[in-house]
């Protein structure tokens, strides 16, 4: 009775000034905030909805919200008018909540029939774990599973709780096995777990021969132990280094002992490592892997987290996404090369990978200098010649096109100019912050360009976009000088999905009434499938889909009509180790191309090319066959195809373009 009497004094002594706190069985949450018409509770327990939960204002400025929640771990925050998302300054823990910020966090333990809250580290503070040097070896793996053992000649039953099962102090029972010892069986993944015995279900007994200790919030120590896995075997150990650790042994892994935290280039792999001793998963999600919260695992090397991925030259963005108590977490790299805002209030670590000498060097992105604009742009020019006997080679097409755009933290424009054409085809101008986006469009490209959805908008628009979360609602209006009706599209998009409904709205050349995109992670590949339809007569479908894996790429579009004129197309590319492949096929007229390069040294490119036409129809070309180079680079792109056609005419085609 002394024992239950000193853990509830604890308690109370505890969160006496805390605004979490236990009340006739439920958990009720309190804040102080003057002015706001309406205050709402956002969490992990109503999927951070921000305007699900209403709290109730008491007093003036006092706002109070009560829920019943089950033993667990809990983050949550405040958002003020359903608009200004607020922490809980006097929260039991924190734990960042991935956009520079902290949410509030806690455990809800339940001891004889009670709930307690247990608080979490405060801000920027890090577990800190103390060795047990004079541990006898009761923790182990047998057949994959952790065995953990107990020795008490007076216990009539024990238990075993912890992190692994929200303390749950009744669910994992420990069985006898000889000479007053318990055993417990746990599946467990790789991780660090908090643990302690529960003996005749009232007393709560540290472990003496745990690996480590830990402060369990109540004046008292959690065992540690860390599960790891080693050669696809499960093992356990200390999450702390003994400082007795003989040096000598050591000495020979040399990887352990230079692991940094940051990133290095190993064996043509670029090394991401970073230090989070506290969870139990982590993983690099970054513009190479289409920001993949899964994609690219990384291997706990005892407080770190080391992961190698092969990376061509390039300019890349990245953050680390880590599993701490049930929930991911996302986490700037403090020692990135550089940095580059995120669009939602933090950072992404930055930084470029040039190729010197033959081996692949990490450099930071360049910083503009003061008061400087950044503009860029691209010239491309594409030149068509026949060759004959009078003058050699004759002039047949040209054209020619500049882009030119300015980009900032909050603004990106364009404009796009064809000087043997209209001057001004195209202009795109987008505002964004984090809540919000203005944008503006004209002349962008049409169905079957195979870009992605935004390039689809119809000549010309503006729209209006906000954020919730990590949503983005968004309403576009489209029009031109020639227009009747009303045309609009309205959408909703997260990170792995969206949907779009419009009326007379130009997707392209087609009137869109549905459309949206869903993407997701399998066997190391991102996928991304665009898909919609118009409803009117005739009826369109089409399907764009998108594999990016580490060793191919797949791009797949099809555009089908129910007309008997306009059938639709069929276009498909895959990119796998050295090779493009490319091919499409039209079905108004039963034409097909048919296209296979090279790739050396990932800037030379020799390919050959079939184009089969349809002979009745003498508005289509005749069979083509053709003979191609190509020089590539980070800055430029130039490109010789030489054709020969089935009336014995041969053609040269250059096309050229230059970033700038």
């Amino acid at each position: 009775m002394k024992k239950i009497l000193l853990f509830a004094a604890l308690i109370m002594s505890i969160f006496a000034f805390s605004d979490v706190f236990v009340e006739n069985g439920k958990v009720v949450f309190t804040f102080q905030w003057e002015g706001a018409k309406v205050v709402y509770l956002a969490g992990n327990f109503n999927n951070w909805s921000p305007t699900a939960l209403p709290m109730k204002e008491v007093e003036p400025g006092l706002w109070r919200a009560e829920l019943e929640l089950e033993p667990g771990t809990y983050q949550y925050k405040y958002v003020i008018d359903g608009t200004t998302w607020k922490e809980d300054p006097n929260a039991p823990g924190y734990v960042d909540d991935g956009f520079g910020g902290y949410n509030g966090i806690f455990t809800l333990v339940e001891k004889d029939g009670e709930l307690f809250i247990v608080a979490s580290q405060k801000k920027g503070e890090e577990k800190k774990y103390e060795p047990n040097p004079e541990r006898e070896d009761t923790i182990f793996v047998e057949d994959g599973v952790v065995v953990i053992r107990y020795y008490n000649p007076d216990a009539e039953f024990v238990t075993i709780a912890g992190n692994f099962n929200n303390w749950n102090a009744e669910e994992i029972e420990m069985y006898p096995v000889e000479d007053s010892w318990w055993e417990g069986v746990l599946e467990l993944e790789p991780g660090i777990y908090e643990y302690k015995f529960v003996v005749n279900g009232e007393e709560w007994v540290t472990d003496p021969n745990a690996f480590a200790f830990v402060d369990d919030g109540f004046g008292g120590k959690n065992g540690v132990f860390e599960v790891y896995e080693e050669n696809g075997e499960l093992k356990v150990k200390s999450p702390v280094e003994e400082e007795e650790s003989v040096a000598e042994e050591k000495e020979p892994v040399v990887q352990e002992k230079t692991l940094e935290e940051g990133l290095s280039v190993e064996d043509g792999y670029v090394v991401f490592v970073v230090k989070k001793p506290e969870a139990s998963e982590a993983y690099v999600a970054g513009n190479f892997n289409n920001w993949s919260t899964t994609a690219n695992p990384m291997e706990r090397k005892g407080d770190l987290w080391v992961a190698k991925i092969q990376l061509s030259p390039g300019t890349y963005q990245y953050k680390y996404v880590f599993t701490i108590a049930g929930s991911q977490v996302w986490q700037e790299d403090p020692y990135a090369p550089s940095y580059v805002p995120d669009g939602f209030g933090g950072k992404n670590g930055a930084f470029r990978l040039v190729e010197k000498d033959g081996e692949l060097v990490i450099e930071p992105l360049e910083e503009k200098a003061g008061g400087e604009t950044p503009f860029f742009g691209k010239y491309s020019i594409d030149l068509t010649y026949q060759y004959a006997t009078d003058t050699f080679l004759k002039p047949l097409e040209s054209s020619h096109e500049l882009v030119l755009g300015v980009e900032t933290d909050f603004l990106k424009a364009t404009l796009g100019f064809n000087p043997g054409g209209s001057l001004l085809e195209s202009a795109k101008v987008d505002v964004t912050s984090d809540s919000f986006r203005v944008f503006g469009h004209y002349n962008t490209p049409i169905l079957g360009e195979e870009t992605p959805y935004e390039d689809w908008l119809q000549k010309t628009g503006f729209g209006l976009g906000f954020s919730v979360l990590s949503y983005e609602i968004m309403a576009d209006v489209g029009f031109d000088i020639d227009a009747t009706k009303e045309r609009f599209l309205l959408g909703v998009s997260g990170e792995n999905f969206g949907a779009y409904f419009g009326i007379n709205y130009l997707l392209g050349m087609e009137k869109v009434n549905l459309l949206g995109f869903f993407s997701f992670d399998l066997l190391g590949a991102t996928t991304t499938i665009w898909a919609g339809t118009i409803f009117d007569n005739p009826v369109l479908y089409f399907v764009n889909l998108s594999i990016d894996a580490d060793v191919y790429d797949l791009k797949y579009l099809y555009y089908e009509k129910t007309s008997a004129d306009d059938k639709g197309l069929l276009k498909a590319s895959l990119d796998v180790f050295n090779l493009e492949l490319y091919g499409d096929y039209n079905m108004n007229n039963n034409t097909y191309t048919l296209s296979a390069g090279y790739v050396f040294d990932d800037t030379y490119v020799l390919g050959l090319s079939y184009r089969y036409g349809d002979y009745n129809n003498f508005e289509i070309d005749p069979d083509r066959i053709s003979v191609f180079g190509e020089l590539r680079n980070d800055t430029a792109k130039a490109r010789l195809s030489v054709t020969y056609d089935a009336y014995k005419n041969i053609f040269v085609e250059f096309y050229g373009e230059v970033n700038f």
